[in-house]
């Protein structure tokens, strides 16, 4: 009887991520790459409902306020905005730059912290995710999955000239 239940685990742990419709995405930031995995799996479809009762789709759980926030990227003048935001979210890219765009935003808010955490913080809390300890399990699983990977600095910060 164990044997079967063994030989049944593999050959359905071995069939059934084939079967998967949509294949992870690979990039160049483990931190994304983190938040992709602990938001959705990092496949593009689905939506739930997070703790404050927003719903969020995609890649990264991205709600529409979230969508507002980074300048509705991708949206097209005759589209209405819940169409857009679906598109977005559904798109590795659209959606990635969402969340960056956010963070940058808002990084002075989260001084001390590494840029992925400010980055996971404040998607998971928004403007003031950094100050809020709610944020903290979100960022713990983030943190676990990409490690030493997570402690680099990757937002970019632009200087003004004065002259």
């Amino acid at each position: 009887m164990l044997r079967q239940l063994i030989f049944l685990f593999a050959v359905l742990n071995f069939e059934v991520q084939p079967l998967l419709m949509f294949e992870k995405v690979e990039s160049e930031n483990a931190c994304l790459l983190a938040m992709c995995d602990a938001d959705s799996g990092c496949v593009p479809k689905g939506c739930s409902i997070d703790q404050n009762e927003r719903i969020g789709c995609g890649y990264f759980r991205l709600n529409i306020y979230q969508f507002r926030q980074c300048y509705q990227p991708g949206r097209q003048d005759d589209e209405d905005e819940e169409t857009a935001w679906i598109k977005c979210s559904e798109d590795y890219e659209c959606s990635a730059q969402c969340i960056k765009t956010i963070s940058a935003r808002y990084r002075v808010k989260c001084y001390g912290k590494s840029d992925c955490e400010a980055m996971a913080r404040i998607h998971d809390g928004g403007a003031n995710g950094c100050r809020d300890r709610n944020t903290a399990f979100y960022w713990k699983k983030v943190r676990d999955a990409c490690g030493s990977a997570c402690s680099g600095s990757f937002i970019t910060r632009h200087r003004r000239q004065l002259f």
